[in-house]
């Protein structure tokens, strides 16, 4: 399962970085009514909400892009095999860093999510979050002609 949301993550940031810029706008737009329906936010809670959202999404993409510098993830997958043991290593160790910085920022805005919206609100943010993947995945599925 963690596989899974990993090559998932992959695949749409991967998108989202070669996306054209309405397609962009489009997914934001998407992930936005999302968010808000699923979390059913009042708009006392959206006015608290969306600012401390927005500064998380942009830190969060920062993480996202750096993880894409170097080399890139379908180079390292095409080469995978030749490899020395080394690099593998490091290649290795700067992914499990990336997901580690990424988990510490998580936890960082639980606590600010938290103080927007309250315990079950805050919790169920995340998962809010996961579900929006998994539909933005099978969509993309669906329209490349994928089961």
């Amino acid at each position: 399962m963690k596989k899974l949301l990993f090559l998932s993550s992959l695949l749409l940031f991967g998108f989202i970085l070669n996306a054209q810029p309405e397609d962009f706008k489009k997914v934001e737009a998407f992930k936005t009514k999302f968010i808000t329906d699923e979390l059913d936010l009042s708009p006392e809670e959206a006015q608290k909400f969306w600012p401390v959202y927005n500064e998380y999404n942009k830190k969060l993409n920062e993480l996202h892009q750096k993880r894409m510098e170097g080399m890139s993830r379908r180079e390292v997958h095409d080469k995978w095999d030749e490899l020395d043991d080394a690099t593998l290593e490091k290649i290795a160790l700067e992914e499990l860093q990336n997901q580690k910085k990424i988990a510490e920022l998580k936890l960082e805005y639980y606590d600010k999510f938290k103080a927007a919206l309250g315990s079950r609100k805050a919790a169920t943010f995340y998962r809010i979050e996961i579900e929006f993947h998994r539909r933005l995945m099978e969509s993309l599925r669906r329209r490349r002609g994928r089961p």
